[in-house]
């Protein structure tokens, strides 16, 4: 539970693109039906249609310690469906621009208990319970609105729209498109654009940001040019404090998988490296990077983030298994859970989705056992090994059939009190940061 300013609405100054997005996504999907008989040379090579539509549906239990008790600590039943369509039209071997759309709504009483935690502390709850994809942060504002109320919302916007060009060196990418660096599983402190959250159990698609990526070889190195343009969320300005420059260079050194990175990530300078190889059957990962904070927060001006980890596939009593697991140090912590309410550099790692834990040490895992060629199981615990507390998210999936999949997960906290998820104490307030226990279930048609 993090603390973060209210935002203002809209952004001043900012030049308003949702027309101009809808009219990019209209002129691709549109050339994508171009009729190819204009000569030899087509203007439209090719076009690529995807999608799916999921309906997910979520039961929440409150603890009684937590903020809920101000507002009621019956269960809380939600649920939405999301729409996403993808095209990828081809210009000729070289050029083609890719445009996903997705249309989201839903509500239930999670919203509703968070519109009226958010009226009585603002401080506490700028954006009350959900959180849906805001872009306030990114250069275009691709995210519209379409119905805003205190039980129900509804949003659609572009998750991509990029052109890639791909000359005989190498490939640019131009638009809003998603980028990952780094080898974690369950962390990934490489990753510096948008990471996974540990309890993001389904990840087919990363939020994309605005950005230009070049990507070419030089001498048996792949090299990974990134600029990422954003806004600052209160007044919709751009500069370089709220932009991401980097490198990435990967390439082998002896039987080693090895990437080297540094950025300026908006004030902050980071350098890492990364090393994948082989134990036997099995595959190791390992990521270090260094953070020089631009400002002294709390007596650090420099921190150290890691993570290791080892995965591994097995026949077992004529069934498929499959597990890793992962060890991930936070420099960052102190181990003193207040941090996120009056220490800048965790609060704002929290605000902008950098930053998913408070304390130092932590142990994740995760096996899955193929049940069936239809029916996987999966189980992953997230221990903090500083106080004992954790997560548990089993899940299981059911291929329905070709194009149909069901899932169901829930995400199951345990810990004594004031530890990290058996609940702290937030200051100047009667309440407890507790996470809440929930059970979700949702159905992707894929089409």
């Amino acid at each position: 539970m993090s603390r973060s300013s209210k935002k203002k609405a809209g952004h001043p100054g900012k030049t308003p693109v949702w027309t101009m997005a809808i009219a990019l996504v209209l002129c691709g999907f549109c050339l994508a039906f171009v009729p190819c008989g204009f000569g030899k040379e087509a203007l439209i090579s090719g076009a690529e249609w995807d999608g799916h539509l999921k309906l997910y549906t979520r039961a929440l239990f409150p603890g009684s310690d937590s903020p809920y008790q101000a507002v009621g600590l019956s269960s809380n039943f939600d649920g939405y469906a999301e729409l996403r369509l993808n095209n990828k039209t081809f210009f000729g071997d070289a050029l083609f621009l890719e445009v996903n759309y997705e249309a989201l709504a839903g509500g239930g009483d999670t919203r509703r208990d968070g519109e009226r935690l958010k009226e009585m502390y603002p401080g506490l709850f700028p954006h009350g319970l959900s959180n849906p994809v805001r872009d306030d942060r990114r250069f275009f504002d691709l995210t519209a609105i379409l119905h805003d109320s205190r039980d129900t919302f509804s949003y659609h916007r572009l998750d991509r729209a990029f052109f890639s060009f791909s000359p005989s060196w190498g490939e640019i990418r131009l638009g809003r498109q998603a980028v990952t660096w780094g080898h974690g599983f369950t962390f990934n402190p490489m990753d510096l654009f948008n990471p996974f959250s540990p309890t993001d159990l389904e990840r087919e698609y990363k939020t994309g940001d605005d950005l230009i990526l070049v990507q070419f070889p030089v001498n048996g190195v792949d090299v990974e040019l990134i600029y990422v343009v954003r806004r600052n969320p209160d007044t919709g300005d751009t500069g370089t404090d709220e932009n991401s420059l980097g490198a990435k260079l990967h390439f082998r050194l002896g039987d080693m998988g090895t990437d080297l990175m540094a950025a300026r990530h908006y004030r902050d300078f980071i350098t890492g490296i990364g090393c994948v190889g082989d134990l036997g059957n099995a595959a190791w990962r390992l990521d270090l990077t260094g953070t020089f904070l631009d400002k002294e927060s709390h007596g650090r001006s420099f921190y150290l983030s890691a993570l290791a980890n080892i995965d591994y596939s097995w026949i077992w009593l004529g069934k498929n298994w499959y597990g890793y697991v992962e060890l991930y140090y936070n420099g960052l912590s102190r181990n003193n859970y207040t941090d996120q309410f009056d220490d800048p550099a965790v609060s704002e790692r929290l605000d902008r989705g950098e930053l998913f834990v408070l304390g130092r040490w932590y142990a994740s895992a995760s096996l899955n056992l193929e049940i069936h060629p239809l029916v996987n199981a999966y189980i992953t615990p997230v221990v903090n090994l500083n106080d004992g507390s954790g997560m548990l998210l089993p899940r299981i999936v059911y291929e329905v059939s070709d194009n149909i999949r069901a899932t169901l997960t829930a995400t199951l906290n345990w810990g004594d009190a004031n530890t990290e998820y058996g609940g702290y104490a937030i200051p100047g307030t009667g309440f407890y940061a507790t996470p809440a226990n929930t059970i979700s279930a949702w159905i992707t048609w894929y089409f």
